[in-house]
């Protein structure tokens, strides 16, 4: 009779542990490479490089790019952009030819949000283009 029981209890705990894991998610972003939401805008004065994203973080403190050739001193700029408008944007310089630009400092209109769907923009000041 104890013996009952007990795999009653076991079988009810293992239940309950299945549905309450099977109930819980916290945030869920499908995986995909970074090449496939990659694009170029090259319409002259307003070229660009662009990256699209699906934010898993709360917050944007640091982006980063790679460049190649230093051109034009080197000044980037990086705009977030969602639903069409840009919602901050941060500059960024290069220190030599080859190099990564960091963007920290960050100019913001909008609160950034986990799980929406945003465009990272990278221009290089002087009308040089790289798109």
């Amino acid at each position: 009779m104890r013996e009952k029981q007990i795999i009653r209890l076991v079988v009810a705990l293992v239940a309950i542990c299945g549905f309450a894991s099977a109930s819980v998610v916290g945030y869920h972003v499908e995986p995909v490479k970074a090449s496939w939401s990659g694009l170029t805008r090259t319409i002259w004065g307003q070229d660009y490089v662009a990256q699209t994203v699906v934010a898993c973080w709360d917050t944007l403190e640091r982006v980063e790019l790679f460049a190649g050739a230093k051109g034009n001193g080197g000044t980037y700029r990086a705009g977030v952009v969602l639903d069409g408008d840009e919602i901050m944007w941060s500059n960024g310089v290069q220190g030599q030819s080859e190099s990564w630009v960091k963007f920290e400092d960050w100019n913001t209109q909008v609160a950034f949000t986990k799980g929406k769907t945003y465009e990272v923009r990278f221009t290089r000041s002087g009308g040089d283009s790289y798109a």
